[in-house]
């Protein structure tokens, strides 16, 4: 027999369940291709559908940034960013002096 809590909760899931947007009904159920869970231009979705994709999703405002905060999105700090794909971060090489390491 069900305690009282369970029935409570029960109860609880069964008014709670409808106002549940992703349900799977519909071809609605939320996961990672959903239109809310993907990058394409609104505020809602962070990601790209890609397996470790870091650089390619983000929200409007990961994107150009806040209209509080004029160059704060990704795509401003790519521009001011002194490392890139042609001018990668890298280290001084140290292989004729393996005892020390030196910053120039």
């Amino acid at each position: 027999m069900a305690s009282k809590l369970e029935e409570l909760g029960k109860q609880f899931r069964k008014e709670n369940i409808v106002k549940n947007t992703y349900q799977n009904s519909g071809g609605n159920e939320y996961g990672a291709k959903h239109k809310n869970a993907l990058s394409d231009g609104d505020n809602k979705g962070k990601g790209t559908g890609v397996l470790m994709d870091t650089g390619g999703g983000g929200g409007l405002e990961d994107q150009v940034g806040s209209s509080n905060s004029p160059g704060s999105g990704r795509i401003a700090n790519l521009i001011k960013n002194k490392y890139s794909a042609d001018k990668p971060y890298s280290h001084p090489d140290t292989g004729e002096n393996p005892d020390q390491f030196r910053v120039s």
